[in-house]
Parts: structure tokens; sequence; C-alpha cells
């Protein structure tokens, strides 16, 4: 006779549990107190996730399986398992998750942050000076606040290693000068704040675009870029060709290549040797660029996850909002660009130009992956674009200044019923594991009566937070 369930050890049920699919495992364990006990096991949502997570591609937080314990592991697989869902449904759900009333100013930069296992929103104010807070990215309450007072800040970097002492760079413009702040985030154990403490102050003119571990690249408006070592000084200064109002906005490192994207401009750079601080810093020029037209906004996407077919897995991917060549254009274009390192095959075409001809190494290629159109007719208010590794972004729609025509309230002696449009979040796909083509995959309105300014996407986590004029923070939730 076959034995039951109860019959079997603990070791053949985990494995039993171990081949169900993740609605089985909630559904087996209500059998009995026996099986909930072996269903809240490290290893039965290890297998589970390994199994239908990570191997089916879904976003998940970029974290070691084995550091979660078994609770916060279920509770990450569940969320990336419904989340996968939502994204492989012909309508995926996006709803409004909160909106906090802010008293901080207006918004000007607003980022998710990951330090030491926790989720944090860091916001940028403007009053009549500049104020950096920080939010409980669950209860979206301030826990920290820091102000040098009397400066304005002139942009912000988030480390991208998430074990660095150092969190976030930020430029400071004092009266007579400017600085570049590395803070980092320390406890206060007699409450649940959180302080901004500076390690180290940086004199310089640059603002910072990248922040990974101790180098941190530092852009002008214009052509140059220095990467350094902000604990031992260290640099090395690229030059891209001059473009007048060229603002930073990314630099990336992959195989042997520095990667700068501006508004107007995308170079690479072979990456040369640091330099010590009290030697002459070479000026090191691109081996290859680009340049997309006028563009609106440009998204960076490191460590592309691809379909496991793909022969040539792209050292990054580029999501530009363009308008061509025709900067009064009434439709946008999303344009998804990946750069691999492979040499281009017959018959397809290369965008970045090779500018020099005395590098021995093979320029990365840049080839136009999928695109997507969208109308534009009124003023871009939040320029921000975001794409994850996944292959999913996000961005605002203008507000449309034309479906009022030309009727005005004011001017009819009894009243007119006007038209309004508001912003619009949208939410799309391009082509990857999420999706086999380009598509736009959820819009919202802006129903809150004040403008959207910036914006960002947490893929992994599936969050959108949005900040605004009037200091209202705003969250989305896939």
């Amino acid at each position: 006779m076959s034995p039951t369930l109860n019959e079997l050890d603990d070791y053949a049920l985990i494995w039993i549990f171990s081949a169900l699919s993740i609605p089985d495992i909630q559904t087996l364990r209500r059998v009995c107190r026996r099986l909930w006990y072996i269903s809240m096991q490290h290893a039965v949502w290890l297998d589970a996730c390994k199994t239908h997570i990570l191997q089916e591609n879904i976003p998940f937080p970029s974290r070691p399986l084995c550091s979660l314990c078994s609770r916060e592991l279920e509770q990450r697989t569940m969320r990336a398992y419904h989340l996968g869902l939502n994204w492989r449904a012909e309508s995926t759900r996006l709803h409004l998750l909160r909106t906090v009333p802010g008293n901080t100013g207006a918004i000007e930069e607003i980022k998710f942050l990951r330090t030491a296992g926790k989720s944090w929103i860091i916001t940028i104010s403007r009053g009549i000076w500049s104020d950096l807070y920080l939010w409980d990215c669950d209860t979206i309450q301030p826990v920290g606040h820091w102000s040098p007072g009397r400066a304005i800040f002139n942009g912000m970097a988030i480390n991208s290693d998430q074990s660095s002492m150092a969190v976030i760079a930020i430029s400071v413009k004092h009266s007579s000068h400017s600085v570049i702040e590395i803070l980092s985030l320390v406890s206060e154990s007699s409450s649940s704040r959180i302080s901004f403490r500076s390690i180290t102050t940086l004199e310089t003119r640059y603002k910072p675009s990248s922040l990974r571990g101790d180098i941190i690249a530092l852009s002008d408006h214009d052509s140059e870029t220095l990467i350094m070592d902000w604990k031992t000084g260290n640099q090395y200064l690229l030059r891209s060709p001059d473009t007048w109002q060229d603002k930073p906005l990314h630099v990336a490192f992959a195989a042997g290549n520095v990667f700068v994207v501006r508004s107007r401009s995308v170079c690479v750079f072979a990456a040369p040797p640091l330099i010590p601080p009290g030697d002459e810093t070479p000026v090191n020029l691109p081996h290859s660029s680009t340049s997309f037209g006028w563009v609106d906004g440009v998204s960076l996407s490191e460590r592309s996850i691809v379909r496991c077919t793909e022969k040539d897995p792209p050292l990054l991917s580029l999501l530009v909002r363009t308008k061509g060549d025709d900067p009064w254009s009434l439709k946008d274009q999303l344009q998804l660009f990946t750069v691999n390192s492979s040499p281009p095959t017959e018959g397809s075409s290369g965008l970045l130009r090779e500018t020099s001809s005395t590098v021995s190494i093979t320029p990365p290629r840049l080839a136009l992956a999928a695109s997507l159109t969208c109308p534009n007719r009124g003023p871009l208010r939040c320029s921000d674009i975001v794409l994850g590794r996944y292959g999913s972004a996000v961005w605002v729609l203008p507000a449309d200044r034309s479906i009022a025509g030309l009727i005005s309230e004011h001017v009819h002696l009894q009243t007119v019923p006007v038209p309004s449009s508001n912003q619009t979040l949208v939410v799309a796909a391009f082509p990857g594991p999420l999706s086999n083509e380009a598509q736009i995959k959820a819009s919202i309105e802006n129903e809150e009566g004040s403008s959207w300014f910036c914006l960002d996407y947490d893929e992994e986590r599936g969050l959108i937070a949005l900040g605004s004029a009037t200091g209202n923070i705003t969250i989305f939730s896939l």
C-alpha cells in the first residue's frame, strides 16, 4: 500500500513541494498543520523562486537568496509571481497605491534607494533653498532630512553598489563655490530617524552623473566627464565632441569601455587607467559616437536581461525619447537601442561612428531594436523616462493643450464647458522577457491637479514614484 502524505518524512515532503507550482504550494499547505509548517521552510521557497521566478525571467530584487529569511523569501517570491502574471496578462493593471500630500516644496528629483536590505525614497525639494529628504518606502513617511543651508542642489547620483558606505553623491551650489558631498546613512539609536553624514567633500565645478562603489563620474554641461576614485583622488578625463549645452545624463562601464550618455550625444571611450591626482591628467577622446537629433530624454539600462536564445547578449540598452530632426513634431518616438560587443552582421547597421583610427579595439555596435510612437501636444513638464533591465519602461505624456481648441470659459456670457486634459503615466514593455514586441501595457491620468515634475521606477518591485510641483509624492503599483 502506498504511504499517505502524513507518513512521509520531512525531506520527502520538501521534495514534493519543490515539484509544485506556486498556486499548488498555496493549496497544499492548507491541508494540515504539518504541511503548513513544511511549506514555510526556506528550501521550499528557494526552489520555488529559482524555478518559477528566476528561470522565467520575472523581475526580482538582485540580492543573494541565501541572505533572505524564509518569510521574506516567501513574500518576495509571491510578489514577483503576481507581478509576472500582471506583466504577461493581456491587460496589465496599474493602480494607485497612495498619494502623500507634501509640505516640503516643489519636488525636483525623486529616486528609489536600496541599502542594507532596506528600501527608501530620496527626494530633492526646492523652496528658497534646496532640501534632501529620505522617506520610508513602505509608509511614505519622512525619516531623514539634510540641508547645508543657503545652498542649491544641482544634481544627485545614487550608488549602484548597495554594500558601499557611500550612498549618495550630491552637487551643492553655494553663493561663491560649488562642491560635491558624498553622504552615508546613519541610524539614530534613540529613534526611528535616519541622519545623513558627509563622508567627504569634493571641490569641483562638475555635477555627479553616476556613482558605483568608490568610482564617481562627474560631468559638465558641454563635453567633459571626469572619472574619479573619490577615496584616493585617482582620476582620468574624457572629452566628448563639443556640443553646446549637452546635458549629462548617464555614465556606464562595460567590457572595458566607458559609455557617456548626454542629451545630444552618446560617446564610447576605451577605459584608461586612473592617474594619481598630482600628475597631469591627459584628455581621452572617444573612439566612437552618435547623435539622436532632438532628444527629450534618455534612459540607460545596464546588465540587460535577455532571452536564453540570444547569442550576442547586449552590454546595455538605451531608450531614447526623440523628435528626430523636427523639434516641433507633435509625436514622440520612443526608440530602444541595444549596445553589443560583437561586430555588425551582414544586413545590420551600426549607428556608432568611429572617431579615431588609432584605437585597436573593436568599437561596440549600437542597433535599433524596437520603437513606439506617442502623441506630444503639450509642454513637457516631466522629461524623465526609466528603462528597466527586463525591458519595461515608464514615462509621462504631457497634457494635450489643443484639446480645448479655441474655447475659453471666460469669453461667454453663459457657462460653456471646456474640455480638459491631464498628464498621463505610461507603462510599456519592449522586446525581452516580459513581451515579444514593443507595446504600451497600461496608462493612467494624473487627477491630482498639480503637474508631475519627476519620476523613478523600481522594476523589480513594480513600483513607480512621482513627485509634483506642490510637493506631493504619488506611488503606483503594478
